[in-house]
């Protein structure tokens, strides 16, 4: 470790002490050669900045204290995520322990009083809310996980599940306190030998517990007392995935990275929040259809073959063998054009096709009882799984468009410098399309050793599809519209011609790869050849865990992307395909799917932590959805074919960059495709 000052970087750079705080802090007006002497001085010296010495310096601390009863088995992986979550953000934790004493609780609150925090967050306390801040004596807000703070659980999913009278619930008061949600029922301590008493003297009851050590252990006792009707509901953190029935155990899960994500977020804001959490029993579905097989048609993907490395587990409980058919674009093309599904039960159906194809290849899925659990759990889905209101597919793995940003770019202290002077604002990752276009310049333009290789971003060469996938979302962004009127397609030719120029400009900086797929631009980015990468999150997670930074792609109206998995018109084995969705959207395969970097439409699982930690962008693709749009039709009613119609588009763009046609020209020619086009785009049926 060194012991380095800022005096000593001073000495060695041969610049004043000022000057060196002013490097580190990125403040000030200091010359780039400057800047590279100083940076150079403080990484020979091992230099690094003590944290909680800064704190008490700063007026702004960067500590953060934490109140909880004990540190345990039960509460160690949300301090752990706390923990982390607070290091990502350059700041530190103090944790105090209360023991679940009111005394030591009080004096906890004594010693942070003396010190200088940013924040108080505090787990499961005796006080009170209103007691907890008279014992603070400044200003800061407690943000509190209880069942009266503003951090909560939503525990309405187990008592949904109670269907016994004769309840018991064991205390947890050295952990979160969930025994306190359940007011109404009776208490017993978290002691082997009163639990011993109460498996004795009850035969029919539920138990509520917490730890999963004790859940096993109890579940290990009743194995020998088979006479006993005696029920386990476990609460845990830990995420318990089987692939075998527990019908005497319902586990229920909470994710402590997101509770953690949540208590680090809450720290900014009094608005209350819940925290959900989900069961992840693996059930064992009614069958018929015994050694049975089924046809399953769908795109050659990473998904595709996540999915296949899964299916054993499908036959070996029910005997029925998935056959997965995967197709590369063209033949898949080529299929759905010439109607030729009848060989498949199964069909996975691009999200852009949904509208065009679905009502004529897809069954409702309303004449499926079995899948009305699934269809109403995916509601906030319905933009894919619905047509006309009724559900005819569900979403299969869901991808919206987000941005991955370099951020050994964003932090350089002398690419920051030379931004400020050209542009009068500091460098951030664009947020909309004029500042992609700035940085795509500036970085284009720029001409020093910091720079090293980079070029400001990837973008395809001539494939119609996926260019426009890269104009549309700007074109929406700043307000464009396409409407149909009068066999007319409309733009808005103004921001059409403004988004174009834009475009184009973003185009001439970037580096354009040959090939007709994003692979290439994931290949750059991993290889340090750009300092942006825009992409569908199914194909983001090829990219290596580098040093990189999320955002929305500037503009933030991404393009969705993805598919949904339907029961073909043609099938005559419904039974076993409606075994396969049921057995699909079970929590145990979900998460699977997301381990393997698979977006799956249960959020929820991009926050458990190996999920997280290998692709943090699942998880903020979560929020991106909402504001998301394809134009797969002109109306309610009126379905477009979405490939074409954007083929159609991006080839024009192209040929006009490529021709150095005018933005007006390009519109003219594009409106006039589209119209030749007309009877191919729209089913006028």
């Amino acid at each position: 470790m060194s012991n380095a000052t800022i005096s000593d970087i001073a000495k060695k750079a041969h610049v004043s002490i000022g000057t060196v705080s002013n490097v580190l802090n990125k403040k000030g007006n200091v010359k780039v050669d400057t800047i590279r002497r100083v940076e150079e001085a403080a990484k020979s010296l091992n230099y690094f900045r003590n944290e909680d010495a800064l704190s008490i310096r700063q007026k702004d601390s960067t500590v953060v204290a934490l109140v909880m009863p004990k540190l345990n088995d039960q509460t160690a992986s949300l301090y752990t995520n706390i923990y982390h979550e607070l290091k990502r953000r350059n700041l530190s934790l103090k944790l105090y322990e209360t023991n679940a004493n009111e005394i030591t609780e009080q004096a906890c609150y004594q010693q942070i009083n003396q010190q200088n925090y940013q924040a108080v967050l505090v787990i499961n306390p005796l006080a009170s809310e209103k007691t907890l801040q008279t014992w603070l004596n400044n200003s800061i807000q407690p943000t509190i996980l209880s069942t009266s703070g503003s951090l909560q659980f939503n525990l309405t999913k187990i008592t949904k599940k109670i269907d016994n009278k004769n309840i018991f619930v064991v205390k947890d008061e050295l952990s979160l306190g969930f025994y306190k949600y359940f007011p109404n029922y009776p208490v017993i301590e978290n002691s082997m030998r009163d639990i011993y008493r109460l498996l004795k003297d009850h035969n029919h009851f539920t138990i509520i517990l917490f730890d999963d050590k004790l859940a096993s252990r109890i579940e290990n006792i009743l194995n020998n007392m088979p006479d006993k009707e005696i029920k386990i509901i476990l609460l845990t953190s830990k995420n318990i995935v089987s692939f075998k029935p527990t019908p005497k155990k319902d586990i229920f899960h909470y994710s402590a990275n997101k509770t953690a994500l949540d208590f680090v977020s809450s720290m900014a804001t009094d608005k209350a929040h819940e925290i959900n959490i989900y069961q992840t029993n693996y059930k064992l579905f009614t069958n018929e259809s015994v050694h049975s097989s089924i046809n399953f048609l769908m795109l050659d993907t990473p998904f595709s073959e996540i999915l296949a490395g899964l299916i054993d587990d499908f036959y070996s409980k029910y005997q029925i063998k998935v056959n997965i058919h995967t197709k590369n674009f063209n033949e898949m093309r080529t299929i759905l054009s010439s109607n030729k599904l009848e060989d498949y039960d199964l069909i996975r159906l691009d999200i852009s096709d949904f509208n065009w194809y679905g009502p004529d290849i897809f069954q409702s899925l309303k004449q499926f009882p079995s899948l009305e659990p699934i269809i109403t759990k995916l509601s906030n889905w319905n933009k894919y799984i619905n047509l006309n209101q009724i559900p005819y597919a569900l979403p299969l793995d869901p991808s919206v468009q987000m941005m991955l940003y370099q951020k050994d770019i964003f932090d350089n202290s002398i690419l920051q410098k030379q931004f400020i002077e050209k542009y009068n604002r500091s460098l951030q990752p664009p947020t909309n399309y004029t500042e992609l276009t700035d940085f795509s310049e500036f970085l284009g333009n720029l001409n020093i050793p910091e720079k090293n290789d980079f070029s400001p971003i990837s973008l395809i060469n001539n494939t119609g599809t996926l260019i426009a996938s890269e104009f549309l979302p700007y074109y929406y962004s700043l307000g464009g519209q396409i409407s149909y009127d009068d066999n007319v397609f409309e733009f808005d030719a103004e921001t059409f011609i403004k988004t174009f120029e834009l475009y184009k400009k973003v185009r001439q900086q970037s580096r354009i790869t040959k090939t007709s797929w994003w692979d290439s631009e994931t290949t750059d980015f991993n290889n340090q050849k750009t300092a942006l990468i825009i992409g569908f999150t199914n194909h983001l997670t090829n990219i290596n865990q580098t040093n990189y930074g999320i955002a929305p792609i500037p503009g933030n109206t991404p393009a969705l992307g993805g598919g949904v998995i339907g029961i073909s018109k043609n099938s005559h084995k419904t039974e076993a395909a409606t075994l396969f969705l049921q057995w699909l959207y079970q929590y145990q395969i979900q998460h699977e799917i997301a381990l393997m970097g698979g977006d799956v439409p249960a959020n929820d699982l991009f926050f458990e932590l190996e999920i997280y930690e290998q692709f943090p962008f699942l998880s903020y693709s979560t929020r991106l959805y909402s504001t998301g749009k394809r134009k797969t039709k002109l109306d309610a009613n009126k379905p477009i074919n979405t490939l074409l119609f954007e083929k159609i588009i991006g080839t024009q763009i192209y040929n006009g960059i490529e021709n150095k046609l005018n933005p007006a020209t390009v519109l003219l020619n594009l409106n006039n495709d589209l119209i030749k086009n007309r009877s191919k785009l729209i089913n006028e049926n």
